[in-house]
C-alpha cells in the first residue's frame, strides 16, 4: 500500500508590520491638501504678469491687517527680514543696545548686531523657555533702546508686563511673534503689543506658506512708511530708481501671498488641529514628571508650533524614540550668548544659567496638523516606555 505523502509543514506566521514611521516633519503629508491651490496659484500668477509687490501682496497685507487690528501691514520677505526692517526703521544702529533672549533662534540677535547695535542677551524662564522680565529690565542701560522678546514652542512671553516695561523706561517694545499669527496673549494679538510685531510663513511655522516670506504690524504710521522704503532698496512707492534710503531686497513675491491668501482661511481650524495634538501630550506626559517636564498646561488662544519637553536623560530619550520610529528634534543645541557669532560679547559659560540648561534639556516632539490618527498616542507609549524602564 502506498503511504499517502506527508502532509507540509504550515508556513510561518508573517512577522507583524512594523508600525509605520512618525516623522518630525512630514511634508508630503503636509501640503497634500494644498495641491490644487498651489497648482492654480501658479497658473494665475503667471499669466496676470505680477511677481513681486503686487496685487496679491497688497490683498495679503490687508488680510493680516484686519485678522491683527493693526493700522499697517508690511509684507516681506521673511521673518528675519521682518525683524531687519523694523530695527532699520527705528534707526536703531551703533551705539544702541536691544535686550533679547539668550535661548532663541538666532535671528533675534544677529539681525541687532547687523544693524551695528548690542544684542544684550537676558536669561529665560525655566518652564515657558520665555524671555525673563525681571532679568529684561536689570539688562536695560542708558543705552537701550528695545526690547525684543519672542515667541517659542506652545508658549507666549508676558507681553502686559514688557509693554508696561517698555512704556516705563521709554523703550520701543518689538515683538518676535514670528510663529503667532492667529494667537492671543493678555488681551491682544500676538505681534499687537508694542511698537511692532513681525510674523514668519515660513513652511514650517503654523501660518506657514511654500517660502520665505514675512510681515510686519504696526500702528506707527512713519514706520510703516519707512518699512516699505527699506524693503524695496530704499524706493518710495511709484518713484522707480528713486532711492531716499538704503535700503534691502525685502520683497514678498506673489506667489508666496496668492498661497497664503488661500491659507489663512484655514489658520484657526489648523491652529485647533495643533491644540488638540498638545492636549494628547499634555494628557499622557505630565504624569511622567519629573522624569520629563512637558511645557505649562493650557494651549487655549495659543498658537502651538512645537512641543518642547525637557529631560534631563535628553540624549538618551532621543535615542530611544529614534529605535522607535519616531522623529525629533532639539531646540536649541547651544544658547545664542555661547555661538561663536557672538563670540565678541565676551560671555561665558554661566553666564545664563537657564538658557544653558535648556539646551541641554529641551526636546520637540512631532506635532502638526497632518500627523497620521494615533500618532500623538505612539509618540507619548514610546515616551512612557522610556520613563519606565528601569527607572
Amino acid at each position: 500500500m502506498t503511504a499517502s505523502p506527508a502532509t507540509p509543514p504550515a508556513a510561518p506566521a508573517p512577522a507583524p508590520a512594523a508600525p509605520a514611521p512618525v516623522p518630525y516633519a512630514d511634508w508630503s503629508a503636509r501640503f497634500e491638501d494644498w495641491t490644487e491651490d498651489l497648482v492654480e496659484v501658479f497658473r494665475e500668477v503667471a499669466e496676470s504678469d505680477e511677481f513681486i509687490l503686487k496685487s496679491r501682496v497688497e490683498r495679503l497685507e490687508a488680510e493680516v491687517a484686519r485678522r491683527t487690528g493693526a493700522a499697517h501691514a508690511v509684507a516681506v520677505a521673511g521673518g528675519t527680514g521682518a525683524l531687519t526692517v523694523t530695527l532699520a526703521a527705528l534707526g536703531i544702529g551703533p551705539g544702541d543696545e536691544v535686550v533679547t533672549p539668550a535661548f532663541s533662534f538666532v535671528s533675534t540677535a544677529s539681525t541687532v548686531a547687523l544693524r551695528g547695535a548690542t544684542p544684550v542677551f537676558a536669561d529665560v524662564e525655566y518652564d515657558t523657555a520665555m524671555l525673563d522680565v525681571a532679568a529684561t529690565e536689570a539688562a536695560v542701560t542708558d543705552r537701550t533702546r528695545a526690547l525684543l522678546p519672542a515667541y517659542l514652542f506652545t508658549e507666549s512671553p508676558r507681553m502686559g508686563a514688557f509693554a508696561a516695561l517698555a512704556a516705563r523706561r521709554g523703550l520701543h517694545l518689538v515683538e518676535d511673534s514670528a510663529v503667532a499669527l492667529g494667537a492671543e496673549v493678555d488681551g491682544l494679538p500676538a505681534g499687537r503689543h508694542g511698537t511692532a510685531g513681525v510674523y514668519s510663513f515660513f513652511p514650517a511655522k503654523p501660518a506657514g506658506g511654500i517660502g520665505d516670506a514675512g510681515m510686519i504690524v504696526t500702528d506707527d504710521a512713519e514706520l510703516a512708511r519707512v518699512a516699505r522704503m527699506l524693503r524695496n532698496h530704499g524706493q518710495p512707492a511709484g518713484k522707480r530708481f528713486h532711492h531716499e534710503l538704503l535700503g534691502f531686497n525685502c520683497r514678498m513675491d506673489e506667489l508666496t501671498a496668492g498661497f497664503l491668501l488661500r491659507k489663512l482661511p484655514h489658520l484657526d481650524r489648523l491652529h485647533a488641529r495643533r491644540r488638540e495634538i498638545a492636549e494628547v501630550y499634555e494628557e499622557g506626559l505630565r504624569p511622567l514628571a519629573p522624569v520629563v517636564l512637558p511645557p505649562p498646561a493650557g494651549f487655549a488662544g495659543r498658537s502651538v508650533y512645537t512641543y518642547v519637553i525637557r529631560a534631563q536623560e535628553r540624549d538618551a530619550l532621543r535615542a530611544h524614540l529614534a529605535a522607535e520610529g519616531i522623529g525629533t528634534t532639539v531646540y536649541y543645541p547651544r544658547p545664542l550668548h555661547l555661538q561663536p557669532a557672538f563670540a565678541h560679547l565676551g560671555h561665558r559659560p554661566g553666564d545664563f544659567p537657564v538658557a544653558e540648561r535648556l539646551c541641554r534639556e529641551a526636546l520637540a516632539l512631532p506635532l502638526h496638523p497632518d500627523m497620521a490618527p494615533g500618532a500623538p498616542e505612539r509618540v507619548v507609549a514610546a515616551v512612557r516606555r522610556f520613563c519606565t524602564a528601569g527607572r
